[in-house]
């Protein structure tokens, strides 16, 4: 153990420095200042940056919320608004205004791209059905050589709508075989329809044993001056539903929705087919007719790939205020509007 013992002058030195403290502080002051120096600014410029990064981001928000409502006012109309799908003609098929929002100008336009042609296709039944008879709708092109058939995807629906006696609405959906479809198949009689609507995207070609010479989607159907039987399956489609399970008074007004196109896609040519619908009877292999409708459109008045039989358009729409734009695609028909695409530019 050793014992440190100070005296004289050494003891009087030590305990001054211990007791005084002036000037211990200036260093340490020194070294925060110059850290500060080098911290703050370069921290000042990056919370300004934020503070107009927040600012441009709450400004190109506040656009986008002004196209989207642009896109939605533009619905609004084709749904609502008596005469808006009227004024969109052949010859001129784009409607443009514009709406002030959150003090954008907001520029609007809305072109028909499809729907324009022919009237609707429709037919008044009353009739009912037997319970474990099956309902058919068969199609035979009469005029233009051959006529295409798109159905079984999301935007090409095919679909025939029926009211019943008690009120109700019977919706069928035209698929293909096998659906949803996963390529390209042959012909095929008797598919089916059912109330499962399409989720496929592509449109295939159904009929590649006749059409591979020249294949194009869809379905083709070369004319005939017969029908509805004793034809060859390229002369005619058809689908049936299950067997009804009880009696059902199908009664009103009935609208088909089929999207077609003429004569090989060209858009300068007419083009007529006869839809019939159906009584089958699976056990006796017997027909009865329910009635039947034609549907005919001048080429004139084709506007698109594929023609849609009812009232159902297809439309692009576009919402731009000049920094933030959006276009959509929207089909509607049948009182309810489907939005087909939706992009932010």
């Amino acid at each position: 153990m050793v014992n440190l013992v100070l005296q004289g002058d050494s003891s009087k030195v030590l305990k001054k420095v211990l007791k005084s403290e002036s000037g211990q502080i200036l260093p340490l002051a020194l070294v925060c200042l110059c850290f500060g120096s080098l911290v703050i600014s370069p921290m000042l410029a990056h919370m300004g940056t934020g503070l107009k990064a927040v600012q441009t981001g709450r400004a190109n928000l506040v656009g986008q919320y002004c196209v989207d409502a642009g896109v939605e006012h533009a619905y609004g109309r084709l749904l609502y608004e008596d005469g808006f799908i009227a004024s969109m003609t052949p010859e001129n098929p784009s409607v443009e205004y514009s709406i002030d929002l959150n003090s954008e100008n907001v520029l609007i336009t809305v072109t028909r791209i499809a729907g324009m042609g022919g009237d609707w296709l429709t037919m008044d039944v009353d009739y009912i059905m037997p319970a474990d008879h099956q309902l058919e709708l068969r199609v035979i092109v009469h005029d233009d050589d051959h006529m295409h058939f798109a159905y079984d995807t999301e935007v090409y629906d095919a679909r025939i709508i029926i009211p019943t006696a008690a009120s109700e609405t019977l919706t069928y959906y035209l698929h293909n075989n096998p659906t949803p479809p996963v390529g390209d198949t042959d012909a095929q009689a008797n598919l089916s329809m059912d109330d499962i609507q399409p989720t496929a995207d592509t449109l295939y070609n159904y009929d590649v044993n006749y059409d591979w010479r020249h294949p194009k989607p869809g379905r083709r159907v070369e004319e005939s001056d017969g029908g509805p039987d004793g034809l060859e399956l390229k002369e005619y489609q058809n689908w049936r539903t299950a067997p009804y399970s009880s009696d059902t008074h199908l009664q009103g007004t009935l609208v088909i929705n089929m999207f077609i196109a003429p004569d090989g896609f060209n858009f300068d040519n007419d083009g007529s087919f006869r839809i019939y619908l159906r009584d089958y009877d699976p056990a006796t292999g017997t027909y009865t007719e329910i009635g039947s409708a034609d549907y005919t459109v001048d080429g004139g008045q084709w506007t698109e790939l594929w023609q849609p039989t009812a009232p159902e358009g297809k439309y692009h729409i576009v919402a731009d205020t000049g920094k933030e734009q959006v276009t959509a695609t929207a089909s509607m028909g049948f009182g309810y509007l489907r939005v087909l695409s939706f992009i932010h530019n």
